[in-house]
Parts: C-alpha cells; sequence; structure tokens
C-alpha cells in the first residue's frame, strides 16, 4: 500500500504564523504616517522577479517531491481539477468528472479546446500516458507516484473521456487530480526532451518554463497560446508579467536585501523579525496557512538510541515549543500537536501529549539506563548520548531550528550533532534509515498523506523516515483510504495519529504559515488550495 501525498521539505526557514484562515490575508500593517501623494496604479506586462529560499531537484512535477518545484509550476501546468483556496474542487481540465464502482472508478470529460506548449492536443489518451509514466518502474517518480496508490490503469472511453481505475475504492484521488504532482505533460514533447524534462517540462498552463540556470533561477514566461479563462481568474488569457524570473537566495537576510532594494519584487520565507521593518515600509506582507503535516521532526526507531521508545518520549518532553515560537517565530508561531496541522485534524486529546517536562525527560533517560549530572552529557556502558539530526544545507548552513532543539536537548545530557549537507544526500540518509531523522515537513490536500510518513511499503522511500513498520498504522491506512464519509474517515486518522503520538515516533513542532513580501506598488499573488503561489495576476508600478 502506498500513501498519498503532495510534497515536502526541510529547507524552508521558520516564518511567521497565525491561527489557520481559509485564505491568503495582508497581514496588519504598522501605523503609517499619512502618504504625500497617491500611490500609482498598478500595470500589467514587463518582468517580475520573485526571491526563493531554495532551489527544486527537478522541475518535472512527476518526479519531483519538492514544493519548491509546485510553487513554479502551479502557473505553468495543469491537472485534470483545481482546488481553490477555499478548498472546493473546480473544473480544469475536465469539465465534468463522476465516480463509480463505489469509489474505485473516476470518469473525467475533458475539455476538447486545449493544447499543450509544443501544440500537442491535450485528450484521453493523453491522460493515460501521463499515469501509466508515473506508474512505471523504470520512471523514477517523486509524489506523484503516492497519489496514484493502487493505480490500475486508464481506459480512453472515447477523445475526450478518460476513466481512471484503482484496486479498491479511493477517496482522496480527487483531491489528488487537482494536485501540481499529477499535472499534464506533454507527451510527445516529454520523450523527444530525454532529460531536459528535468529543467523544463512541456505542460499546457498560461506560462512556459523558458530559462534555467542551476543554481541561480528560473524564468517562466507567458505562453500567447492560452486563450482560456483559468479557474482563479476572471478574465481570458495567459496574465499579466510578460515574465517571472524565480531567484535561489536560501540566505534569508540576502533574500530580505534584494527585496528591499528592488531587485527582487517579491520573496518568499520571510522571517518573522523582518516582518515588522517591512510592514513599516509599506510592503504588503501576505500570508496563507499551509496544509498537511506540520513541521515535525521523524525520529527513526530502527537506529540506537532512538529505538528505545523511553528516549523519544525523553526527547518529546524536552523540547520547549514555546521557547521555539517565541525566540524563533517571534511570538507568531502555533505550536503543532499532532502528526498533522491543527487545520486538517484538531483534538483534545492530542493536545494532551507531551507538555514541556525537562524533569520527566531526565527520568526516562535513567530509566533507559543513561546516566549523568547536570551539564553533561550523559553516558551508557561508556558511551554518550548523542543522536544525529539530518539537516539540509541550502547554502547558508543549517537551520535555526535544529540549533534550538540541539539546545535544549543538551539541557537533558543529550548531545545531538548536526549532520547539514546538500539535498541529495540528505535524502539518501533518510532513505537508508541512517541517521535519527530529519525535521521536514509535508503539504498535502489530504489526511491520506500520512501514509507518506507511516506506510510501512515507504520504508526507504517517499517520507518515512522514522522507517516504522506497523501493521495495526497500516490497517488504519487503508480503511482511511477508502472510506468515503467523512466523520469515519476523522475518527479512522485520529486514531492513528494517537498512534503516532503514543509510539513517539515524531516531534510535532510548529503549524506554519507561507509568508510572502510585495513591494509597494505590487499586488495580485493569489493561492491555490495546496497554498502554492499563482503569479498570472501580479502587476506592480516598475512592470
Amino acid at each position: 500500500m502506498l500513501g498519498g501525498m503532495l510534497a515536502a521539505c526541510a529547507s524552508q526557514p521558520p516564518t511567521a504564523q497565525t491561527p489557520p484562515e481559509p485564505a491568503a490575508t495582508a497581514a496588519p500593517a504598522a501605523e503609517q504616517p499619512a502618504a504625500s501623494e497617491p500611490a500609482p496604479a498598478p500595470a500589467a506586462g514587463g518582468t517580475v522577479t520573485i526571491g526563493l529560499d531554495s532551489e527544486p531537484p527537478t522541475m518535472d512535477p512527476h518526479a519531483s517531491p519538492s514544493a519548491i518545484t509546485f510553487f513554479i509550476t502551479a502557473s505553468v501546468g495543469e491537472s485534470l481539477l483545481y482546488l481553490d483556496e477555499n478548498r472546493e474542487l473546480k473544473p480544469w481540465l475536465a469539465e465534468t468528472w463522476e465516480v463509480q464502482d463505489d469509489g474505485a472508478s473516476f470518469v473525467f470529460t475533458l475539455r476538447e479546446d486545449v493544447t499543450f506548449q509544443d501544440g500537442t492536443p491535450f485528450n484521453a489518451e493523453a491522460v493515460k500516458w501521463n499515469f501509466d509514466r508515473i506508474v512505471d518502474p523504470n520512471f523514477a517518480a517523486g509524489s506523484a507516484l503516492t497519489a496514484l496508490a493502487g493505480y490500475t490503469g486508464t481506459e480512453v472511453v472515447d477523445a475526450f473521456t478518460a476513466k481512471v481505475s484503482f484496486e479498491n475504492p479511493y477517496a482522496p484521488f480527487l483531491t489528488y487530480a487537482a494536485a501540481g504532482t499529477l499535472a499534464m505533460l506533454s507527451p510527445t514533447g516529454t520523450e523527444a526532451q530525454g532529460d531536459a524534462v528535468n529543467a523544463t517540462p512541456i505542460m499546457s498552463g498560461p506560462y512556459q518554463i523558458s530559462e534555467y540556470l542551476p543554481r541561480e533561477s528560473i524564468t517562466i514566461t507567458r505562453w500567447d497560446g492560452y486563450t482560456r479563462t483559468n479557474p482563479w481568474s476572471e478574465s481570458a488569457g495567459p496574465g499579466n508579467p510578460d515574465q517571472v524570473i524565480w531567484k535561489f537566495i536560501p540566505e534569508a537576510g540576502t533574500r530580505i536585501a534584494t527585496v528591499e532594494s528592488g531587485e527582487t519584487q517579491i520573496a518568499s520565507a520571510i522571517p518573522a523579525q523582518d516582518l515588522p521593518r517591512l510592514q513599516g515600509e509599506n510592503f504588503e506582507i501576505v500570508t496563507k496557512p499551509w496544509v498537511g503535516l506540520p513541521r515535525i521532526w521523524s525520529i527513526n526507531v530502527t537506529v540506537p538510541p532512538t529505538d528505545d521508545l523511553r528516549v523519544r518520549q525523553a526527547i518529546s518532553y524536552a523540547i520547549n515549543k514555546d521557547q521555539i515560537i517565541t525566540g524563533l517565530y517571534n511570538g507568531t508561531g502555533t505550536k503543532a500537536i499532532g502528526p498533522a496541522t491543527a487545520a486538517m485534524l484538531d483534538d483534545p486529546s492530542l493536545r494532551e501529549f507531551y507538555p514541556y517536562d525537562p524533569e520527566r525527560a531526565r527520568a526516562l533517560l535513567e530509566e533507559a539506563g543513561w546516566t549523568g549530572g547536570d551539564g553533561e552529557i550523559r553516558t551508557k556502558d561508556g558511551q554518550p548520548l548523542t543522536i544525529v539530526l539530518n539537516t539540509i544545507d541550502p547554502g547558508s548552513g543549517p537551520g535555526q531550528l535544529e540549533q534550538f532543539i540541539q539546545g535544549q536537548l543538551r539541557e537533558v545530557g543529550i548531545d545531538v550533532q548536526l549532520k547539514t549537507q546538500a539535498r541529495a544526500p540528505w535524502y539518501e540518509d533518510n532513505y537508508a534509515c541512517a541517521t535519527n531523522g530529519p525535521v521536514l515537513f509535508l503539504r498535502s490536500g489530504d489526511l491520506d498523506g500520512l501514509a507518506a510518513f507511516y506506510d510501512s511499503e515507504l520504508v526507504g522511500s517517499n517520507f518515512n523516515f522514522s522507517c516504522i513498520q506497523d501493521p495495526e498504522m497500516d490497517v488504519l491506512l487503508q480503511q482511511g483510504r477508502v472510506e468515503a464519509d467523512p466523520e469515519r474517515r476523522r475518527a479512522i486518522y485520529l486514531e492513528l495519529s494517537q498512534k503516532v503520538m503514543e509510539q513517539a515516533l515524531a516531534v510535532p513542532l510548529v503549524d506554519e504559515l507561507s509568508v510572502w513580501a510585495l513591494r509597494p506598488g505590487y499586488s495580485g499573488l493569489k493561492f491555490n488550495g495546496f497554498t502554492y503561489p499563482i503569479v498570472t495576476d501580479i502587476s506592480g508600478i516598475d512592470s
């Protein structure tokens, strides 16, 4: 059984947060003196440069495991359906859809006026080619593979009708059919591209990827062949900017400096401490709550010392989330309560797990045989209590959050070593269950995304970095996948979440927001239901 999810990442630094809300909002601005003259009206056209905190591992949406890919493809590709900012499904490449065979099959009636950016027609054969490509064992699929869990094939009913079938009822599939992971690629163009699909995939959306400069930027250009109306827009055609440059600027201070100087017009992943200053400079601060799993430490249960439940529980008791939120998130964070964000699953039982209690942590470590005094690293059989926390270095060194964890655990006698490395070896270590786990997040549109973390079959792949293999949890994951009733589904995932917490498979840390800064005079940044930005409606006085 495979899990369903969207994308995960570990490199985005902590950002400002507020309680979840259904749509993107502008954060309240600090009180300002009256402007001496009105700002010029926003203009369309020109180039908009956006600062990102990291670079995607690939731009092929079917191969990528990274959220950053879908930041960019949200305005480049199209899926069968669209999930709007209120998390309602809308038609996109499919005009209508029908659930059949008790939820095991889905029939899509497709638009007949769509071509890919290379002129290839979009039709039912293209749908079949895309989905078959993802499940092909010779293709190294990313997050898309889990979105097609149990896929048995696509039937081309006629030129513009596709029937997508699964082994069993698959309740989350319509949400995944709206995800960027299942965006449609040109069959003929992709086959001709070879490895170039990782840089410039050919899709059908309002913008096309025109240039990829590794370690520097990705440029998307308005595709004038797009004449339809986007589901998030009221007017037909591709969009406002002539081109959008996504610039990779891992270091937060540098990224903020570029948007203040005007080198970039929009910046992502804004640290909380910079928000008051930017608001004082009349920047628009746009926030959007992330869906899926929170910022979370996935603890590997297969290697010492975290193969001991008492050690894992001690870690959970020793981490002071209030201190993290106050000191790192500048008082704007929300404590995570479970393996899913509170916006997706909240329950009093989850809020009772592991309050900050360093004395309880010390007692558990003593019980597990790890002894030592105040200020000392504990030992057992002459060996120090050392934990290796796997971290990504996006170009600016280890993350502040991991350093906070390192300091807090030292107070109870645990030596946390930060293994800071590039993204590729970071993934390899996680797949190999080689460290005591990473801190990461997961952007999933459905609670089925929990399967990506806890499905036994995903040890060594996807995001089961706790390396847990638990038959009872596998049964719950399968039940949640086939159950269509919302209340019964919630009860299933609540029981699963309680098991995760009881076994201390993870330390939920922070429910986060996606936080963006727009220079004065710029507006129009939108988000889809997966919290990925859409740039088609951006305009600004410098355009």
